[in-house]
């Protein structure tokens, strides 16, 4: 055990093991929200709010755990994607029809896109205050969504 522990201290020191550490963050990441995937029954358990359209329920910056849902119901807050946006859309189910139409909380008008049921990731089921920055200002960084 003391031989192993060597062998890490030396591999993890200095430039190579600050590489080494955030690989190994990410790694650790992907398979932890894979895990939240499966526990959750929805291919994006987590997401950042990117915007104030959800003001004052949700703010920018909030981190929102997802739970796939097949239930869905008028005034339920609801994650989906839209074909205009590289994230998904985190807005309040306003009607349910041929389409389900979503609206923000801050917003005045319904959102124009007509979102389907295939569409819809899950609901929203906690919100963690200011985690989802991780996320945004990773984003804004390196234009990856």
């Amino acid at each position: 055990m003391a031989g192993l522990k060597k062998t890490w201290n030396k591999y993890t020191e200095g430039w190579l093991g600050s590489i080494i550490y955030l690989v190994l963050g990410f790694v650790i990441a992907y398979l932890f929200n894979m895990g939240l995937g499966f526990a959750f029954n929805t291919d994006t358990p987590v997401v950042a709010v990117f915007s104030d359209s959800m003001v004052p329920t949700f703010f920018r910056g909030d981190m929102i755990l997802v739970y796939g849902h097949d239930e869905i119901n008028v005034g339920d807050i609801i994650v989906f994607d839209v074909p205009d946006r590289r994230y998904p859309i985190i807005h309040r189910v306003h009607d349910m029809n041929e389409f389900i139409t979503t609206k923000g909380d801050h917003n005045s008008n319904i959102d124009t896109w007509k979102t389907k049921k295939e569409d819809i990731h899950g609901k929203a089921i906690l919100k963690i205050p200011l985690l989802g920055w991780v996320k945004i200002l990773f984003v804004e960084i390196t234009g990856l969504a």
